[in-house]
């Protein structure tokens, strides 16, 4: 009974925990419903986002393509890497700065710095340059306008109170209208030709002083031609003007030879040629280092290759003093060159002048002159060169008559003296 009692009292107790706990049903139905509902927005919202990027994508690409990208070459990120190389090379560079300065420079360095010493040396004698154009009578068919000869270039080389005297080359001279003149500044004026010579294809030019403004004649430069020394074999020479036919050119070389000749009638110059590249057009001056006149170039050069040749300037004074006054020459018309000492030991003579032809129709071939004679004297004096033979002759006037002594081959290959008298004309 008691027992009973304690039994009933205890299940009174805990009476909470006799409920049964049982599991909610599944709503099956329910669920799938709710699977299928998604999986359905899932498949409308993918379709419409793959039709959506289908419509827009070609648009956007299109439009990517055909933008301008804006080129940079010097972005911030590269800016930025060089400064920070900059100054990791700074602190190199101050390490390495005396080793630098101590070390020699390379070839190409030095050649530079030549290239820059050759200009500075030529500055001062550019400013004698001028460009010379001739303009013929000729007039030109399809304009009606006077013909342009073609541009030279001319030195400055004389100043008077009232002119410039100007050393280029001759051209058509017959046929000239006009001469305009082109200086430094691009200033331009008409100028008078004096005289030239056809042998040397030189001429002399002027300019009145009247015709320049103040700024260009301050500019002018005039190069002196009485105090120069002629270049000797392997002499370094600065060449300007337009040596290979482009203007304003400065190239630099050297001699490599001094033994050609230029024939004229009665005398020859002395030809410098250069291992610089010219042209048949070109045309310019010679300086030596210190930036003297030492040549002018001469235009259709008829020596071999295609290297720069010009007349020494010491051997034209003459020449060119007679062209500046318009004076006319002391003329027989020989045109020789001088012989070496082997071939005057044989013929036991100690100088003489070969004879390459006489002009036609020149006193000399009136005389009897010949192509192979050999000149020994003139007037009983023994002629050293052409040039010696043309400096007596300017001494003698027109009409007067020199003793010109040859040497002459007979037929059994013996050389037989004979005099001739030849008639000194002008022309």
């Amino acid at each position: 009974m008691r027992q009973d009692i304690e039994r009933n009292k205890n299940k009174q107790e805990y009476q909470f925990m006799q409920e049964t706990i049982k599991k909610r049903p599944t709503e099956r139905r329910s669920m799938a419903h709710r699977l299928l509902a998604v999986a359905g927005c899932g498949i409308l919202f993918g379709g419409c986002a793959a039709v959506t990027f289908a419509e827009v994508f070609p648009v956007l690409a299109d439009k990517e393509e055909n933008a301008q990208q804006k080129i940079e070459l010097t972005e911030t990120q590269t800016m930025e890497k060089t400064e920070a190389v900059s100054e990791e090379q700074t602190v190199e560079s101050e390490d390495t700065a005396d080793e630098s300065q101590e070390r020699e420079k390379g070839p190409l360095a030095l050649y530079e710095d030549t290239y820059k010493e050759v200009l500075k040396i030529s500055q001062k004698a550019q400013k004698s340059l001028v460009t010379v154009r001739g303009i013929s009578k000729e007039e030109d068919l399809l304009n009606n306008s006077y013909m342009q000869q073609g541009d030279s270039e001319g030195l400055i080389f004389l100043e008077t109170d009232t002119q410039f005297y100007i050393l280029t080359y001759e051209e058509e001279l017959e046929n000239l209208h006009e001469l305009q003149i082109t200086f430094a500044d691009g200033s331009t004026v008409s100028g008078e030709l004096c005289k030239g010579d056809a042998d040397t294809g030189l001429a002399v030019a002027t300019v009145k002083k009247s015709q320049l403004n103040d700024s260009t004649r301050e500019e002018i430069v005039v190069s002196d031609l009485t105090d120069i020394d002629s270049p000797k074999q392997s002499d370094m020479v600065i060449a300007i003007g337009s040596p290979a036919g482009d203007d304003d050119a400065v190239v630099y070389g050297m001699v490599t030879s001094i033994s050609e000749k230029l024939m004229a009638a009665d005398t020859e110059y002395e030809v410098l040629a250069t291992d610089m590249q010219g042209s048949e057009d070109g045309s310019g001056i010679l300086l030596d280092t210190s930036g003297n006149v030492a040549g002018m170039i001469l235009k259709e050069s008829e020596s071999d290759g295609a290297n720069i040749h010009a007349l020494s300037a010491e051997q034209i004074l003459p020449l060119v003093e007679r062209l500046a006054n318009n004076e006319k020459v002391r003329y027989t018309g020989i045109y020789g060159t001088q012989i070496n000492q082997a071939q005057c030991s044989q013929l036991k003579i100690n100088h003489g002048l070969y004879v390459e032809r006489t002009e036609t129709d020149s006193p000399a071939m009136k005389a009897g002159i010949q192509c192979g004679d050999i000149i020994s004297k003139i007037d009983g004096n023994e002629i050293e060169s052409m040039q010696s033979y043309y400096t007596y002759l300017q001494t003698k006037k027109a009409g007067e008559k020199v003793t010109v002594t040859v040497l002459r081959k007979s037929s059994n290959g013996n050389y037989m003296e004979k005099d001739y008298k030849i008639a000194v004309t002008e022309k």
